[in-house]
């Protein structure tokens, strides 16, 4: 009874972890969206307040993120030759996407089953995270770590101005890390994959499997959610530093007379 009784409690300590973790997931992605949106919009303004063309204002975007760019494309590239799909076209520039959307980098595959297209298009995500996770165990000091521990990592984050070439990782922290997020094109078959995935789980709840490997399951997507975490937590911290200097050159530029934007 001893036994069973502390399985239990370790079981459900877990199952906790494994929520908490889930929990930081998701509230630092919808950070990490709004932010990089927002940071997307400001970079081009001053671009666009300090030249007065839209075009170069672009074009000086597309050069700060192309180390991300570059990463992004080259993932797909990558995913999609270990899946063995065929890429019909890869380019890194700017050019005219969907609607009034503008692309950085396009690849184009040919028509495969929704499983691989969806890997395939998740690949720069997991390439960033993979790129910003060992900058932070690295670089930043970020290893070891098996659970989101918040305290740590604002330690880290505490010393990390006395990091060696501190503004170079920080360039490539921003670039890869705003620029790995999947596209609209790369979220067309999660639809698909998503109803699989939905209807696995209730073969795997309904079969009593999911009792049987629940504690193996529980630690594995609690130790993914927790390092997916800390990737898109090291971002927010870049972002939040880039933020608040585009907002003091806007200010400046405002107070100079160059101009001001709003943004809708």
């Amino acid at each position: 009874m001893p036994r069973t009784f502390a399985r239990s409690c370790a079981s459900r300590l877990r199952a906790g972890a494994s929520v908490l973790a889930m929990l930081w997931l998701v509230l630092t992605f919808g950070l990490l969206l709004l932010l990089t949106h927002w940071i997307t919009r400001h970079v081009q303004g001053i671009g666009y307040l300090l030249t007065g063309d839209g075009q170069i204002a672009l074009a000086l975007y597309f050069l700060i993120m192309l180390p991300g760019v570059l990463l992004h494309e080259t993932s797909h590239v990558l995913a999609a030759w270990l899946l063995r799909v065929k890429v019909r076209r890869f380019s890194i520039g700017i050019r005219q996407g969907r609607g009034q959307k503008i692309a950085l980098g396009s690849v184009e595959i040919a028509h495969t089953d929704p499983i691989r297209s969806s890997v395939i298009g998740l690949a720069p995500l997991a390439s960033g995270c993979a790129a910003i996770l060992l900058i932070g165990s690295r670089v930043l000091g970020l290893d070891g770590l098996t659970a989101f521990d918040w305290q740590r990592f604002r330690g880290v984050l505490q010393g990390i101005y006395h990091t060696p070439d501190f503004w170079l990782w920080m360039y490539l922290v921003f670039a890869i890390g705003n620029a790995m997020l999947p596209s609209e094109a790369d979220r067309r078959s999660w639809r698909a994959v998503g109803l699989f995935l939905a209807l696995a789980s209730a073969v795997f709840y309904f079969t009593g499997l999911f009792d049987v490997y629940s504690d193996s399951l529980g630690r594995w997507i609690g130790g993914g959610a927790s390092q997916l975490a800390y990737a898109f937590a090291v971002i927010i911290a870049v972002d939040v530093i880039v933020a608040v200097l585009l907002l003091i050159v806007e200010q400046s530029l405002g107070l100079l007379g160059v101009g001001r934007l709003e943004y809708h």
